[in-house]
């Protein structure tokens, strides 16, 4: 078609269109392959592409090429399709292509249903074939101001916004994007809207997608591909157009390669129509397609509804299922710290708004959750060793400085030493320093980090497997991908949590067996936990091992091994928790050994003396190893190496000093001789014999010629007991003594045969008078035979006395055989420092004069005295093991002796040897022992003393003393019992040791700077050991040891604490005990208990706790002497007169712990007169400085199990909580206060009071009946209830909440401050419990919920808002009126001043804007109000809803509670709207007369705008709540805008409860609209509704009213009338209308002037001939033939007027311009044309003006002449009358008009978001919504015509056509002319 009209368009174009087409009329492409449609067509067929354009400033009414010719006409004109030629050359110059490549398939208007430009016109056109290079260039160029396409005359104009359309590939789809969020600075503002088109510049292809739009479009282009599986290249975008606030309208295209098949487009569309449908598709879990609106579809085909909100921007977490959490999110109970640094004792405590929110320092909070902390803080108000600073105003620092701390009892301070142990990271910034192992806090490390870890892991999860959902608030931030670029690296956060689990898992005992050994002796910590301790020492220089930790928390899973000589310490600078065995093996941490050993090497002193496997009670002296068992031992037998010897059994064994002395006397020996003779008279020859008698021994019959040898053989056989080789092993006490060992000589005596013989009595003691025992008798046969004894020499014998000096003291004259008895009874008379003596003499049977006893006298009579002698003097006792005093030997006293003695030979005289030890004894068994000098021994069997005396042994020893005080002023081990031996020469008579006393128990000291705990699993032990058991004596028990606890806060025993002495040993034989021996029994006596000290601010010893102080027993049943141990001390030092601890089985609201008060079960002494100087503080906790809280809160709870069997009545009153302005120290000192306590609450088992400004006595409840009575229900007690106080300290007013119920409003109080707090309980009240105690900001924003006034439920609410000013709209306006102006208007007759013919603006104005919105105020569509209660939402929660765990105290039991209803309202804290703080607001009621303050629901801070990511702050207003039974939420809308209200935005919340907290999930404009008026409804099929009211205004699209035109003659160029012409014009004849009337004349040259010439055929010479008969040839002839011939060239009569110039004809051109000066200009709005022009607008009047005949056509007579009297455009002027306006012109928006609409969409189905199904009606509603959306939604009622249906809708208002007029037929219409 391009083809047909090419040449003639061109024909007609201006110079100025014609001149760029010049060389592109016909070219290569057009011979070779195609040059018209219909060619190109059948070549191509299906390989073609459909393009499309928009061309502004060319009205479709122009033709709409008029600018580019010099005439027009209407219709299939010339000027059209000039444009459409002029736009093909545009485009073929742009490409540098052939115009055969393109054909024009339209031109239509521009127009749509949200605006109308009839100024502008779409173009669409075919490219053959597809060129994708073609399509690309012009799509680009087309953003291109500069290219190639802007220079041509009709693309010039081309609308970039538009672009280019293929209408093949081009497809659009919707983006739930702000278009700013996507483009940023590069969004393109238009008359039309926001757009982008970098996709159609192809701005990012060779881009390194640095700008913001250019990654978004990248991300979208890789989300496609990836979805569609494209190649790259075969999606591109673009454009991206604004389609709403939030949402943008992405026009793609899709490229197929020519390897793709024809249905490659239209799959690949409904793939992606397909995905759409599905949540789990690609398209969604791209990076930016997971926004993609399905309520679009693509091109808006397939439109489908929104079900789920998989596009929503961050994932909707679960609510905490703590019930605790709950309260603090919701701000019912403060987000409050308290940390505690262990190193440094430091407490901090902070507060949060909200989680993840600022900390803020506050002046207390106490959860007592951290056990290292303990109760530290609360004490007396003045503690101990701080009365001199106790006083008012002091800073708490000054006290709690670590370093000035004293802590009561103990011996050291923590922060004197050096922290030992590892730091042990825990979860959440926790850390584990020092001693702590503890499986359970072990365990709950762990599972907190490995929490902590899932935390982590599961967002990592999501992000990397099931990325879903964006995590960010922030719109800026677009993609997933930039999500993860944005978030937190969680993968160094991950590695550093795993590594801190890794510690855990690894620390303690994971890795190595649990257990711990202490090593005392050189302060060694090894097994699970490894350190060094250091010595330190007590007062009196006791040494002691420290360790000192900053925790000490050891479990029952720990194996302890104590050992070592030192007493050990356990100092932590936190606090103490013990529930394992600490057992001190007796004799180890400063336990002195049992009774055995002298002295103690130096080198072993650090040493056991026995091995710790060995019982030393077994007393095995070689073990298994063969080595020694107790290789500390240093018996008697050791005194020989010279070992100093001193007391190592402690200073309360029964240890004593002892002498060994050996007294020997001795004089010259001289052996007695006597003669034994024979004879018979002379002559007589002797035979016989005779016999010898001896002490009663006889000898047989002797020969009387016995010889010498025979003789003494026969005397020491027979005369003896034994024979010689035994005698000195027979018993003395039952034989006598014999003869002893002689020498005989024999001589020959007389002539009758006798003998002499000489008997030398070689052993006999004396001087004869033993030897004179020797008879004869005589059996000599002979005559006068006889035999006779006579001495030849006396032997010599000692005589006489002696006396002995010792210790100071001379004893009196002794006599030199004195008897062992008696020499005892002289020493212990004379010698006053002598405890015992014990003496063996020799002989001392007095049986031993032969000689050979072995402890008999010397043979000159001489005796032998072992003395062993006891005393205290120099007995050196050192109170520790590890003593220097060990080093150091008491003076060595001498024996002296004064020597009396007679028996001299000559002048050698008789002499006494004294000898140190008893090395000289005569008895052998003494010589065991080897000491020369004194040595210590604890033996006798007695039992060791400590905190009481030993029991009594069994020997004269005494037995051990007490020592050291109760208070335990030096760490002292027990001592040792006596070993069981009388005397100590015992011990070496037998090569293994014998009945050991039993050791000591050790000393353990455990200072805590707060708390120590006693578990229920522990055992503290240093109990005494023992005595051995022996067979006919024991040994004596050990004493106690010590235990000392010194804590700065309270102590809690609930194990055991064991300091019992040791028992006596059990004498094993059975045969009757010897009165007369030094035993009085053989049992051992048993050791005393030891000393237990407790100090704390309080000492609490637990029901089930064992405190054992008693003494050991003895095993005599005849106890005739006190052998049992006396019971050991115990003290306590405690300065509160309640008890105080940590109960970790007791908290509130799931935590671990709490505080407890312990009933108090006796009253204080009677205050009749109430002194306050007289009484002790209860516990009190010092703020540290005055401070003024907002709110004060804490859990109480009271115990009644506490005192149910200890009290038949009881107190009415448990406990009391108390603000005070100063601390009580003060209070006492003052001689007149006006009141003690601020604010007190006091609790009792019937009612609760409370008051401000009294005297109260702390544990005195007198004056508590003055006080006020709070209505509320009694305390359970077997549930918490939280106490809230609000304090407004600038009206001085205070308020109290129990459990969330307002039960003191506003009552009034004095005071400036608060510096204390104090607790109380009441005697025989319950035991009481308190829990997180909070004291700072209020920060439930001064919300309270409605109070029931007068029948009426009160509320403080917000001002009530609504709509704005600006969005009800301006009020109805009309358009001004125009004055037509036209030639009439300009006659004089009209310019009168007076107006008297003329009156203008006397008609009715057209309406501008109409405002049909029915209420209005200065405030918007309502006057701004206060709010009520009523102007919140209210839920009805079933009670199988409500959980118990919802509820701190409630009197229904679940399933019998009634339902409950929830109230939600807006909350406004700052009324500065630039700061808009607050918070949606709930409370809840069974009754609608008690109402619970649920608190913060959503605060206004966690409200973000996910639209454009404004940085304002926003606030929340008219909260809707529904329940959502598919997802199991409750989800809040609500409106959300900044302080200006510019935004009005829905937002949306979710919470599992419907007490919050509700979790923010999104903010949005929905279905893209504003609101600020909406409500929820719910179907009773569970589908939701959003209803909600918007303002819109409509245009009305109505054609221009055009001025009619007044009817005026036609004018010739000089303004003259020109008649015939308006007649043309205005009439028609068919005459005039014949362009060959005058054919015939024509034919004849009649319509020309006359003119004929005669032309010379030779010359050519012409000759004009005038017109007449006179100018004729003779002939008659014009010219002469033959010479001329006749050249006619007209032959119009001159003679007539008509015809001078020729016959006339009555047609007049329409294409002269003669005829065509004058154009109608009467309405000079509306553009007039020339009569062709308006000819050519009519196919009628199109006609060929010569009806296509010829001038001189020979068929002209026969031809039929046109009537065209029915072309009205031929009288395109006639005579009208003038008309008024008529709305023929350009439509245009005549009318706004401004209503109000109810919108109504269905959610989706997790109600987060509408689902695109809506429907929108215009009006107001008023009254209860909800209630007429019901009516109109269920059921599909057709109550006011309403229903939601199913489609996908929209709320924006098209405009409106008016169907009356029609602006093609108006156009059709001629004007009118004169």
């Amino acid at each position: 078609m391009i083809a047909f009209t090419l040449l003639l368009s061109l024909s007609l174009l201006t110079p100025e269109a014609a001149a760029p087409a010049a060389d592109l009329t016909h070219d290569q492409f057009c011979y070779e392959h195609c040059g018209s449609f219909s060619s190109c067509t059948a070549l191509y067929d299906d390989n073609f592409v459909d393009l499309r354009l928009r061309v502004n400033n060319f009205p479709i009414d122009d033709g709409p090429g008029k600018s580019l010719v010099f005439d027009k006409y209407f219709g299939s004109t010339v000027s059209q399709q000039t444009f459409e030629t002029q736009f093909i050359l545009d485009i073929a110059a742009a490409l540098d292509a052939s115009p055969c490549h393109f054909y024009v398939l339209s031109v239509i208007p521009e127009g749509n249903d949200k605006y109308w430009d009839s100024g502008s016109v779409f173009v669409t056109f075919r490219l053959f074939p597809v060129r994708v290079d073609f399509v690309t260039s012009l799509t680009k160029q087309l953003q291109e101001p500069d290219s190639v396409l802007y220079d041509g005359l009709v693309t010039r104009t081309a609308d970039s916004m538009y672009g280019l359309v293929a209408l093949q590939f081009d497809f659009t789809l919707k983006l739930m994007y702000s278009i700013l969020v996507v483009g940023d600075i590069d969004v393109i503002r238009s008359s039309h809207g926001l757009y982008l088109n970098q996709g159609s510049l192809r701005s990012c292809v060779n881009a390194t997608y640095g700008t913001k739009y250019c990654i978004f479009e990248r991300y979208l282009i890789e989300d496609i591909e990836r979805a569609l599986n494209l190649e790259p290249g075969q999606f591109t975008i673009l454009f991206i157009k604004e389609a709403d606030r939030q949402s943008v309208v992405v026009t793609f295209r899709l490229i197929p390669t020519p390897d793709n098949d024809d249905s490659w487009t239209e799959r690949n569309v409904e793939e992606l129509i397909l995905q759409m449908s599905h949540p789990q598709s690609l398209l969604y879990s791209g990076n930016v397609t997971y926004k993609i609106d399905p309520t679009w579809g693509i091109s808006q085909q397939a439109r489908q509804p929104r079900i789920f909100t998989h596009y929503i921007s961050r994932p909707i977490p679960t609510t905490s299922t703590d019930a605790y959490e709950r309260c603090k999110a919701t701000r019912r109970c403060p987000r409050a710290w308290s940390s505690y640094n262990q190193s440094s004792s430091e407490s901090s405590h902070t507060s949060q708004e909200f989680r993840h929110g600022q900390h803020v320092t506050v002046p207390l909070f106490l959860d007592f959750e951290d056990w290292r902390r303990g109760t530290h803080g609360w004490k007396q108000s003045c503690r101990r060793g701080h009365d001199d600073i106790c006083l008012p105003g002091l800073p708490v620092s000054l006290l709690e400085n670590a370093s000035n701390i004293k802590i009561a009892g103990a011996h050291w301070n923590p922060f004197d030493f050096e922290p030992l142990g590892p730091s042990i990271p825990a979860a959440r910034d926790e850390w584990n320093n020092g001693l702590v192992l503890n499986k359970n806090t072990m365990k709950l490390a762990i599972d907190d980090q490995a929490k902590l870890i899932e935390e982590y892991n599961s967002v990592v999860h999501w992000m990397d497997e099931g990325f879903q959902h964006g995590l960010t608030d922030d719109a800026s931030i677009r993609s997933r991908e930039e999500i993860r670029l944005n978030i937190t690296d969680y993968s160094e956060v991950i590695s550093s949590e795993k590594r801190i689990f890794d510690l855990l898992m690894q620390s303690q005992c994971s890795t190595v067996e649990c257990s711990l050994l202490f090593n005392t002796s050189d302060a060694t910590l090894s097994g699970a936990v490894n350190a060094t301790g250091l010595i330190s020492t007590t007062p009196d220089g006791t040494e002691v091992a420290l360790w000192a930790f900053d925790s000490i928390d050891i479990d029952e899973n720990v194996n302890i091994t104590v050992t070592g000589q030192r007493a050990m310490a356990l100092v932590s600078r936190s606090s103490v928790r013990i529930n394992t065995t600490f057992y001190v093996i007796p004799g180890t941490l400063g336990g002195f050994p049992g009774g055995y050993s002298v002295a103690r090497r130096p080198s072993d002193r650090l040493v056991r003396v026995c091995n710790e496997q060995v019982d030393s009670r077994g007393f095995l002296d070689v073990c298994q190893d063969k080595t020694p068992c107790c290789p500390g031992d240093q018996p008697i037998s050791e005194l020989a190496t010279g070992i100093k010897s001193n007391n190592i059994n402690g200073p309360g064994s029964p240890s004593t000093r002892v002498y060994l002395f050996t007294i020997q006397t001795s004089a010259p020996v001289v052996s007695e001789i006597q003669a034994l003779t024979s004879k018979a008279d002379d002559g007589q020859t002797l035979s016989g014999g005779f016999s010898l008698h001896f002490n009663n021994y006889t000898t047989s019959l002797l020969s009387h010629d016995i010889s010498a040898i025979e003789l003494k053989r026969r005397m020491e056989d027979s005369l003896n007991p034994t024979k010689m080789n035994r005698i000195d092993k027979f018993d003395r006490l039952d034989s006598r003594s014999g003869i002893g060992a002689v020498d005989v000589t024999r001589d020959r005596f007389g002539p009758s045969g006798g003998y002499r013989w000489n008997i030398t009595f070689q052993s006999a003691v004396g001087n004869g008078e033993y030897s004179s025992q020797l008879k004869v008798t005589n059996l000599l046969v002979s005559k006068g035979a006889g035999i006779s004894l006579e001495t030849i020499r006396h032997g010599n014998t000692i005589g006489g006395t002696f006396a002995l000096h010792f210790l100071g003291n001379w004893t009196r004259s002794i006599s030199h055989n004195v008897s062992a008895s008696e020499l005892e009874k002289v020493l212990l008379s004379d010698i006053d420092s002598l405890s015992t003596v014990d003496v063996i003499r020799s002989d001392p049977t007095d049986n031993c004069n032969d000689g050979f006893c072995r402890n008999g006298p010397e043979r000159s009579g001489g005796y032998s005295w072992t003395l062993t002698l006891t005393t205290q003097v120099g007995n050196i006792s050192p109170y520790s093991p590890t003593s220097n005093d060990f080093d150091c030997e008491g003076e060595i006293e001498e024996l002296a002796v004064l020597n009396h003695l007679s028996g001299c030979v000559d002048s050698d005289c008789p002499v006494i040897l004294i000898e140190s030890g008893h090395a000289k004894s005569h008895r052998h068994n003494m010589r065991s022992i080897k000491a020369e000098k004194p040595f210590s021994l604890a033996y006798g069997g007695s039992g060791g003393g400590y905190g009481g005396r030993g029991g009594h042994g069994f020997g004269d020893i005494v037995r051990g003393k007490a020592y050291g005080d109760e208070q335990i002023s030096n760490l002292y081990g027990g001592s040792g019992g006596g070993v069981s031996v009388g005397q100590p020469f015992q011990l070496g008579l037998f090569k293994d040791p014998r009945g050991r006393g039993g050791s000591g128990g050790g000393a353990i000291e455990i200072v805590a700077l707060n708390d120590i705990i006693i578990g229920s699993n522990s055992l503290i032990s240093c109990k005494g050991e023992p005595g051995a058991d022996g067979y006919k004596s024991a040994g004596g028990g050990g004493s106690g040891g010590s235990i000392l606890l010194a804590a700065g806060g309270s102590i809690r025993i609930d194990g055991k604490l064991s300091v019992a002495g040791g028992d006596g040993g059990r004498r094993r034989s059975v045969a009757p005990v010897d009165r007369g021996n030094s035993s009085f029994g053989g049992h051992g006596g048993a050791g005393s208990g030891g000393r237990i000290a407790l100090y704390g601010e309080s000492v609490v010893v637990g029901k089930k706790s064992f405190v054992e102080l008693n003494g050991g027993s003895c095993s005599a049943t005849d106890k005739l002497q006190e052998c049992d141990g006396e019971r050991g001390t115990i003290y306590i030092d405690s300065s509160l007169d309640t008890g105080l601890v940590l109960d970790q089985n007791n908290a509130a609201s799931g935590t671990r712990s709490s505080l407890y008060l312990t009933p108090r079960l006796s009253r204080l002494p009677f205050n009749p007169q109430k002194l306050l100087s007289s009484t002790h503080s209860s516990p009190e906790y010092d703020l540290g400085a005055s401070t003024r809280p907002g709110r004060v809160s804490f859990y109480y709870r009271r115990n009644d199990n506490e005192n149910q069997n200890h009290f038949h009545s009881r107190s009415n009153w448990d406990a009391a909580f108390e603000l005070r302005e100063t601390r009580w120290s003060y209070l006492s000192s003052q001689s007149h206060v006006e009141y003690t306590a601020v604010v007190g609450i006091f609790f009792g088992q019937d009612e609760v009071r409370y008051g401000a400004n009294y005297i109260g006595i702390p544990y005195d409840d007198e004056h508590i009946k003055e006080l006020d009575t709070m209505p509320c229900p009694s305390f359970n007690s077997r549930s918490w209830s939280k106490v809230d106080i609000l304090l407004d300290w600038e009206n001085h007013s205070h308020s109290i909440y129990i459990n969330d119920i307002w039960m003191v409003q506003n009552v009034p109080f004095r005071g400036e401050s608060i510096r204390a707090i104090s607790l109380s309980n009441f005697d025989e009240g319950s035991g009481v419990w308190f829990d997180e105690i909070y004291v700072g900001e209020d920060t439930m924003m001064d919300f309270h919920c409605p109070r029931l006034q007068n029948g009426t439920l009160m509320m403080e609410r917000p001002i009530e808002r609504g709509w704005k000013l600006e969005d009800v709209g301006e009020i109805s306006s009309a358009h001004p009126m125009q004055r037509h102006e036209s030639h009439v208007s300009k006659r004089p007759l009209y310019q009168r001043k007076d107006g008297k013919f003329i009156k203008p603006f006397d008609g009715i104005e057209d309406r501008a804007f109409t405002s049909d919105v029915k209420f209005r105020s200065n405030d918007g569509d309502r006057k701004h109000i206060k709010g009520s209660f009523l102007a919140g939402s209210l839920l009805r929660v079933p009670q199988a809803k409500v959980s118990n765990n919802e509820v701190t105290s409630d009197e229904y039991s679940i399933g019998k509670r009634p339902d409950t209803y929830t109230w939600y309202g807006e909350h406004d804290y700052n009324k500065d709207p630039n700061n808009l703080s607050g918070a949606i607001m709930a409370c809840s009621t069974q009754d609608f007369v008690t109402w619970k303050n649920e608190g913060a629901m959503l605060n206004f801070a966690n409200l973000t705008d996910m639209v454009d990511g404004s940085s304002n702050k926003l606030r929340a207003e008219k909260p809707k709540v529904l329940y959502n039974n598919s997802t199991q939420k409750y989800v809040m809308w609500m409106i959300i805008d900044n302080g200006t209200r510019e935004l009005g935005m829905a937002g949306v919340a979710v919470s599992d409860y419907h007490n919050g907290p509700f979790e923010f999930v999104r903010s949005f404009y929905p279905d893209g609209n504003q609101t600020r008026d909406q409500t929820l409804f719910k179907d009773d099929d569970g589908v939701a509704y959003l209803v909600r009211t918007y303002y819109a205004t409509v245009d009305y699209v109505i054609p221009e009213a055009v001025m009619q035109p007044t009817w005026e003659s036609v004018k010739n160029a000089d303004g003259s009338t020109n008649f015939a012409l308006s007649y043309h014009r205005a009439e028609y004849d068919p005459g005039y209308d014949d362009y060959h009337d005058i054919y015939l004349q024509r034919w004849r040259t009649e319509d020309k002037p006359w003119q004929v010439i005669c032309v010379n055929r030779i010359t050519g010479e012409e000759r004009e001939v005038p017109y007449g008969k006179e100018h004729l040839n003779f002939d008659g002839e014009v010219c002469q033939d033959p010479f001329e011939y006749k050249l006619v060239l007209g032959q119009g009569n001159p003679n007539f007027e008509e015809s001078v110039k020729g016959i006339q004809s009555r047609f007049l051109d329409p294409y002269d311009p003669a005829n065509n000066v004058w154009i109608p200009n009467s309405v000079p709005e509306v553009r007039g044309q020339i009569w062709k022009d308006n000819l050519d607008d009519d196919t009628c009047g199109q006609m060929k003006v010569d009806l296509d005949m010829q001038t001189y056509d020979p068929e002209l007579p026969n031809r039929e002449t046109p009537d065209r009297r029915h072309c009205s455009n031929l009288v395109d002027n006639p005579i009208h009358s003038t008309q008024p306006d008529k709305r023929t012109g350009d439509a245009t928006v005549l009318e706004r008009r401004r209503a109000k609409y109810v919108a109504v969409s269905r959610l989706t189905d997790d109600y987060l978001d509408t689902s695109g199904v809506l429907r929108t009606y215009e009006g107001a509603l008023t009254g209860d919504l909800v209630s007429i959306v019901k009516q109109f939604i269920s059921n599909n009622s057709s109550l006011f015509g309403w229903s939601v249906g199913s489609d996908i809708g929209s709320t924006f208002q098209p405009q409106i056509h008016e169907p009356f007029f029609s602006q093609a037929k108006a156009k059709q219409t001629n004007l009118p002319t004169d």
